[in-house]
């Protein structure tokens, strides 16, 4: 299974920017995204406290997590490496 993930800090940006980003790689990849997981919540927030945990406790091998930058799953490079 193929996800999307895009995530904003606030409510004043937007999702769509990343969303076509993905859409755009995965075109010219021959890619699809079967589920897209959006959510509005600080990086700075704890995997666990973002529906980015839920995800990484459903996802099994062969699955695959499109994000538009690496950032977009924490604020730290400990928390990226965490996860």
């Amino acid at each position: 299974m193929t996800y999307g993930y895009i995530r904003v800090s606030t409510e004043k940006q937007t999702l769509e920017n990343q969303r076509f980003e993905i859409e755009q790689f995965c075109k010219h990849n021959n890619m699809t995204i079967d589920k897209w997981i959006e959510e509005t919540i600080s990086g700075a927030k704890s995997p666990e406290k973002r529906r980015l945990g839920r995800l990484l406790n459903e996802i099994g091998e062969g699955d695959v997590i499109i994000a538009t930058e690496i950032s977009r799953f924490g604020r730290t490079l400990f928390m990226v490496m965490q996860i």
